[in-house]
């Protein structure tokens, strides 16, 4: 899955750095309504159809959300959200820069 992640934001690797900010922080957006999704208890299935664009990429990304517990608490599910939105932002940076 993570290649699949990669291999998306790899593609996004021409455009320009101000633009690559653009795009990694609506990816990290997407990544944070993925991991939303998962920890408010939603239905994998709805989430495939209700978050992001419904692309490989997109699916790919609530997969790896949806591989997370879901937390006790609510403070525990904003951390698990912060966190992996920080790391999908890294991710894309790093392939832009």
């Amino acid at each position: 899955m993570k290649q699949v992640i990669f291999f998306a934001l790899a593609i996004f690797s021409a455009s320009a750095m101000a633009e690559g900010e653009e795009i990694c922080k609506k990816v990290s957006a997407n990544a944070g309504k993925a991991m939303a999704a998962r920890q408010d208890g939603v239905l994998l299935e709805e989430a495939m159809s209700t978050v992001g664009n419904q692309s490989q990429f997109a699916n790919a990304m609530i997969m790896r959300a949806y591989a997370s517990p879901i937390r006790d608490s609510e403070s525990a599910r904003k951390q698990e959200i912060s966190e992996f939105r920080n790391l999908i932002y890294a991710e894309c940076y790093n392939v832009h820069n």
